[in-house]
């Protein structure tokens, strides 16, 4: 009887559990847009692009918001296509290799052989509703490029952007922070190479 009732008392939890897993909802993913960068003369650099060093907090595939009291909390039911750091440098990787200012732009040290370096460090990629309910996109992103063979550092610089949500959705959202992402993005492109520009032509 006792191995009758725990037989019957297994099959009711894992019906339960199997209707759980059904009725939960799959959540939204979402990725970046491809940084439009103006396109350009092509230079006879070997681009690498690192993954990015995210600031704490950012560093899930969860889509992050900013409240009253420096407090972080996270969207429900949505995602990013993968962990932030990743998706930001498949989105810079292609935004620069779409603007043809470098000769290859690569994401996988192993695969070619680079001649330079891009890094960046995300420090705000969030939604900040410290201002009110309708919250605004905030992306703060600090990109170093310098050789790869000598790690000089040839430039190194801040971005700061910010776009206002529409709505207090997540589609809103997203929306916005692509916008904010795609405006230092561009930014981030254009300097870079122009000091990978400076550099092949042997300025200081």
């Amino acid at each position: 009887m006792r191995i009758l009732i725990l037989a019957v008392t297994c099959m009711l939890l894992a019906a339960c559990a199997g209707s759980f897993e059904r009725n939960t909802p799959e959540p939204r993913v979402y990725r970046l847009a491809v940084p439009e960068a103006p396109v350009g003369t092509t230079l006879d650099v070997y681009l690498l692009v690192l993954k990015p060093v995210v600031a704490a907090g950012l560093r899930t595939e969860r889509i992050a918001s900013l409240w009253p009291g420096n407090r972080i909390d996270y969207y429900a039911g949505a995602r990013w296509s993968g962990e932030l750091g990743g998706v930001i440098q498949s989105a810079l990787v292609q935004g620069i290799r779409e603007a043809g200012r470098v000769a290859t732009v690569e994401a996988d040290p192993g695969r070619f052989r680079a001649t330079h370096v891009l890094g960046v460090e995300v420090q705000r990629f969030e939604a900040d509703y410290s201002a009110g309910e309708i919250p605004v996109a905030r992306v703060a992103l600090t990109a170093t490029v310098g050789r790869y063979g000598d790690r000089r550092a040839l430039a190194s610089f801040s971005v700061r952007t910010e776009a206002p949500a529409s709505a207090n959705t997540i589609t809103a959202v997203t929306a916005a922070l692509d916008a904010a992402f795609g405006e230092a993005a561009v930014e981030i492109i254009a300097r870079s190479a122009d000091a990978l520009a400076a550099d092949a032509s042997g300025q200081p």
